[in-house]
């Protein structure tokens, strides 16, 4: 007959490996979803991220338009700009919630967008002085990847 211990040891380490499990099954992509991830409107090899050049309106304001799903990618996720105005319109088009905040200690740190809720888009304005890199990420999902750059030349 087993030990009441050992029966709790069993049960303890099932339990564990059953979350382990379902937690694991939370980062994965939505079951029967056999698609191939969408890899942006100028993307290149896969070991590349999608690349989007903002173009420059007559007003001067530079714009591009990133979408957001819930496969936690941005799109394009790398954006290639000049310094000056910049909109960003974000378009959600899935069901999970999502942000764009740029990240680091260089200019325009911390700017972004909270919160935009699934089949919503919004638009934030920046204004850059410098050229550089200027990382942004989706505060919800950052472990999951959700990150991009804003390239300024």
């Amino acid at each position: 007959m087993p030990k009441r211990r050992d029966v709790a040891a069993a049960t303890w380490t099932a339990w564990v490996a059953a979350v382990s499990l379902l937690a694991a099954g939370c980062l994965e992509q939505p079951a029967g979803d056999s698609a191939p991830p969408y890899a942006g409107p100028t993307a290149g090899p896969a070991d590349r991220p999608a690349t989007g050049t903002a173009k420059k309106d007559a007003d001067g304001v530079q714009r591009i338009t990133v979408t957001v799903d819930d496969r936690q990618r941005f799109f394009p996720s790398h954006i290639r700009a000049r310094p000056g105005p910049l909109v960003i319109t974000v378009r959600n088009t899935g069901g999970t919630p999502h942000t764009l905040t740029l990240q680091g200690r260089g200019e325009r740190a911390g700017s972004g967008m909270d919160n935009l809720n699934g089949g919503r888009s919004d638009s934030i304005r920046l204004n850059f002085t410098r050229t550089g890199r200027y990382p942004f990420r989706c505060a919800y999902h950052a472990g999951a990847g959700m990150a991009g750059e804003i390239l300024l030349r």
